[in-house]
């Protein structure tokens, strides 16, 4: 009996000390977060190139990373082909829901989940994407790559139909 009451303390007492993941909300990694959907509305590409190391890659719904500066290219043309964006979570006007989760051994990883909208230039159409993506820090509080998945195909619709326009003039 003391041996398997020794047991049952020794586990607990193992298990108790055992590092666990925290979840911050409003710390200043999330907030970094936050503000790139900030300078992404304000269409300021530098303002998100700063919160990213100068070696970050992205996976843009791909198993293939691009650099950063690929990625910035391709998310500053949003605003050559939609206006009217807005990154938006809920009803209380915030940008997106953003936690920052602690994973021992790991690193830090903040995680976003928003509702992309936008009003297409060329057909006037207002679409919504939910969107989320993970940012992956690095060294200097930088992140180092991030993954983000939505479903484009209404945003590649209205590519395609300004593009097309294009070609027409």
């Amino acid at each position: 009996m003391k041996k398997l009451i020794l047991l049952i303390t020794a586990a607990t007492v193992s298990f108790s000390c055992e590092e666990k993941a925290t979840i911050e909300f409003e710390d200043p990694k999330s907030q970094a977060v936050l503000g790139i959907f900030e300078a992404y509305m304000a269409n300021d590409m530098q303002g998100i190139a700063d919160v990213y190391a100068e070696d970050a890659y992205v996976f843009s719904n791909s198993t293939d990373s691009i650099p950063i500066a690929e990625n910035l290219t391709l998310v500053a043309s949003h605003h050559e082909i939609f206006e009217n964006i807005e990154c938006v979570w809920g009803d209380g006007g915030r940008s997106a829901w953003v936690e920052t989760v602690t994973y021992p051994g790991f690193g830090k990883v903040s995680k976003a989940w928003f509702t992309w909208k936008g009003t297409g230039k060329a057909s006037g159409d207002t679409i919504e994407v939910p969107t989320h993506i993970s940012y992956f820090w690095g060294y200097e509080d930088k992140i180092q790559r991030s993954y983000l998945r939505n479903d484009t195909s209404a945003m590649a619709k209205e590519v395609e139909l300004a593009q097309s326009m294009a070609t027409q003039e």
